[in-house]
């Protein structure tokens, strides 16, 4: 089917409030589910950038490590936060001692004292189940998984390639800091 017919038919299918860019986007888009996911990236109060590097994450695009070996290009795969493990995408944001560290000190500055699931599937179920609705403690806690997984890549980022590194105590203030004073520069 070409580009012609595609307008065409959704043309053919307009309906009220609906523009046909909006239209001819569902309608090659096809019946695909949104992901479970979407109610922890709308009305995050997080930094564009942390929740857009969440939503890379939750995509599974993130090019760590492990990605980068399945390309064929050869790289140090321990992972450089906790100089343990392979660096995989799991390791890297969930099971890290590092990283374990960072969850439990953003959780306690909310007043939330639960462990962080130990893999992806039910990280992400936990996080749908703090942060879905529009309750107060939801809003607030959805932006800790988009500012942990940020500040968790960066600083990855920035002991690979500026070799320079923070411990948990300085990556869990700067976060802290940027979610108390970025509200009030806006």
């Amino acid at each position: 089917m070409n580009a012609q017919q595609n307008v065409e038919q959704v043309q053919q299918l307009q309906r009220k409030n609906k523009g046909v860019i909006r239209l001819l986007y569902d309608h090659m888009m096809g019946d695909q589910q949104k992901p479970i996911w979407t109610c922890l990236m709308f009305n995050n109060a997080a930094r564009p950038k942390a929740y857009f590097t969440m939503w890379i994450m939750m995509n599974q695009r993130l090019v760590t490590v492990d990605r980068l070996a399945q390309w064929g290009i050869e790289v140090e795969k321990t992972c450089v936060l906790c100089k343990n493990d392979e660096e995989t995408a799991e390791n890297l944001f969930i099971q890290c001692s590092f990283a374990r560290r960072l969850w439990g000190r953003l959780l306690s500055w909310i007043g939330k004292q639960t462990d962080v699931p130990m893999t992806w599937e039910h990280f992400v179920q936990w996080c749908i189940l703090h942060g879905k609705g529009k309750r107060t403690e939801a809003q607030k806690f959805k932006t800790i998984p988009a500012e942990g997984i940020y500040g968790l890549w960066m600083e990855r980022n920035s002991r690979i390639f500026e070799h320079k590194s923070r411990n948990e105590d300085q990556l869990v203030k700067e976060i802290a800091t940027k979610l108390l004073l970025e509200p009030l520069l806006d």
